[in-house]
């Protein structure tokens, strides 16, 4: 009997520890992300009521930013966060006399790296390469002349898509899986008009 004890006892210590071993390899499900990215956003129109003054960007200007935004990667494959921008608008002409807008928005990104082969979902070996989808909403806020409409608040929408690089290595499961950089594409509404934004990002 004091021998079974102590085989029962064995291979209880054994399974835990092969337990331990499996759930460390599998490693966490969400790690904290960090994107930073430049961009440049050609005018496309204008929409809706022109106002007394007219529109809020009335001069076919152009927008020139910075983003950064901060959130968790899940699963390898999505990203959920906030972020914070600054916006130079400005027509070609007038570079000198151009608005300052900020933004404040909730982000959401989607890189479908996993794959199936007949009905099973893997991970490969190595991804250099993967598409992007990101979506955007939140506020803008103008700073407009004072004798016109002053600081104007408007919706942000934006939805963009493009392709990430895995710069490190590419190998999935390791420390620099989530590390890339990045370049999209897209379009924006805010401040009563549409954008084309063009961005470069790094995340890590």
């Amino acid at each position: 009997m004091k021998h079974l004890k102590i085989l029962l006892l064995i291979a209880a210590v054994a399974i835990a520890s092969r337990s331990e071993a499996q759930f460390s390899q599998l490693g966490p499900k969400t790690e904290l992300m960090v994107k930073v990215e430049l961009g440049f956003a050609p005018f496309m129109g204008n929409t809706g009521d022109a106002g007394d003054y007219g529109y809020y960007l009335a001069n076919t200007q152009n927008a020139m930013g910075l983003n950064a935004m901060i959130g968790r990667n899940i699963s390898q494959d999505w990203f959920v966060g906030g972020g914070l921008g600054a916006n130079y608008f400005a027509n070609q002409r007038d570079m000198g006399d151009g608005l300052i807008g900020f933004q404040v928005f909730a982000n959401m990104d989607f890189r479908p790296i996993w794959k199936a082969v007949m009905g099973l979902d893997y991970q490969p070996v190595t991804i250099k390469w993967a598409p992007v989808v990101d979506a955007r909403l939140g506020a803008s806020f103008l700073m407009g002349p004072s004798d016109t409409y002053g600081m104007t608040f408007t919706p942000l929408l934006e939805i963009n898509g493009g392709v990430n690089w895995y710069y490190a290595h590419g190998l999935r499961n390791m420390t620099h899986n989530w590390h890339s950089l990045y370049a999209t594409v897209g379009v924006a509404f805010m401040q009563q008009t549409v954008f084309l934004p063009i961005r470069v990002g790094w995340r890590w």
